[in-house]
């Protein structure tokens, strides 16, 4: 155990927290944060005061550079996605100079390769070792985690076996640990306030980011929730194809059974306990937050019947073939005609940060050690 001086200073790296509430990495970096810092002296580099942790990150966050960028078109086809590279760019220099300036014992940046950039800038000068949890899994066949593997963090993190296998293949020394993500059982409970979300219920509720084409598949929960008449859809997220998304929905469902809104953080508790079961179609998902979340507050799951969400969400709900509509839409029915509550909180006890927060308390005092060695 550390003594009460928390001698170690962590510093995780993300700067769309505290601008982007529904982002999954963005959530992770400030649990993260809250819970390591019983450990250590813990600071989030962020976009916005979100932290008791907080420092600001600079740079432009990729929520503001999208508002930037519909006046720019030009430069939305140099890249695939310019607002994250935008925010990689304008927050290297700022947030490497903090680290410069105020050295850590270890960096932890949450913001992809640009964090992993600027962080193994900051180790080619200072010696300062990275930890690194890859939230893109093997999306697009393992293309982030390869490029990702490039920066050579001291350690990785992974959530599965098979992410583990595959980057052991492309890089066969790296230091790897499987560490499954977390939730806040404390905050997140079936127990609570709720709150009106305007919709009619039976109400099911998704969380994610809004892009087409995305491996979100936002569209089939969309429709699946069309196909039955007295059932009402709230999608929370944003993204660069949310009037898309708007008007597919209420064409489909109409005003009174569909609505796209955001809530902070603080507030997704009572949205999740007054909804009435969670939908997430994505394919190839890395680790959906959301997922234990729901469950954390009682909610039964509808989700894609693969390998990582039968771990995940277990008899916490239902798992099928979600591009099969008429399936999809009577898995919802089912969810919606019994009372999953105690089978979805026992599963997603599991995954408490109490736990998680040990695991990564374990593997940053192993990769500290490890440097000062060296």
């Amino acid at each position: 155990m550390l003594d009460s001086k928390k001698p170690y200073r962590v510093v995780l790296v993300h700067p769309s927290a505290g601008v982007n509430w529904s982002g999954g990495s963005e959530i992770f970096a400030i649990e993260l944060a809250r819970h390591l810092s019983r450990y250590f002296e813990v600071e989030l580099l962020a976009g916005a005061d979100c932290s008791p942790f907080y420092y600001p990150s600079g740079g432009i966050s990729r929520t503001q550079a999208r508002q930037l960028l519909r006046h720019f078109p030009k430069f939305k086809g140099l890249f695939t996605h310019p607002d994250i590279v935008m925010e990689h760019l304008t927050s290297f220099l700022p947030c490497a100079m903090r680290l410069l300036k105020h050295p850590a014992d270890m960096i932890f940046p949450c913001n992809d390769y640009g964090g992993l950039a600027m962080a193994a800038f900051v180790r080619a000068l200072i010696g300062t070792p990275i930890v690194y949890t890859e939230h893109n899994g093997l999306l697009n066949g393992g293309r982030s985690l390869i490029r990702n593997l490039r920066f050579r963090p001291n350690h990785l993190v992974v959530f599965s076996d098979a992410i583990a296998n595959f980057a052991r293949n492309f890089q066969p020394s790296p230091n790897i640990s499987i560490i499954s993500n977390g939730v806040d059982i404390n905050r997140f409970t079936p127990s609570g306030e709720q709150i009106s979300l305007g919709l009619t219920q039976p109400l099911v509720l998704c969380v994610s980011s809004l892009k087409r084409d995305s491996h979100k598949r936002i569209e089939l929960a969309i429709q699946a929730v069309a196909a039955l008449p007295s059932v009402s859809l709230l999608i929370c997220g944003d993204g660069s194809d949310k009037a898309y998304f708007e008007n597919l929905g209420k064409k489909l469902l109409g005003c009174d059974r569909f609505a796209i809104k955001t809530f902070p953080h603080e507030q997704m508790p009572q949205v999740y306990r007054s909804s009435d079961a969670f939908t997430l179609p994505s394919i190839n998902e890395p680790y959906g937050l959301a997922y234990l979340e729901a469950m954390a507050t009682g909610l039964p799951v509808v989700a894609t019947d693969d390998e990582m969400r039968r771990y995940i969400i277990a008899d916490g709900g239902i798992l099928c073939d979600v591009t099969d509509i008429d399936k999809y839409a009577a898995a919802i029915t089912k969810v919606l005609q019994t009372n999953w509550q105690q089978k979805a909180r026992q599963n997603a006890l599991r995954f408490s940060w109490n736990l998680i927060a040990l695991l990564y308390r374990d593997v940053i005092l192993q990769t500290i050690f490890q440097s000062q060695k060296y």
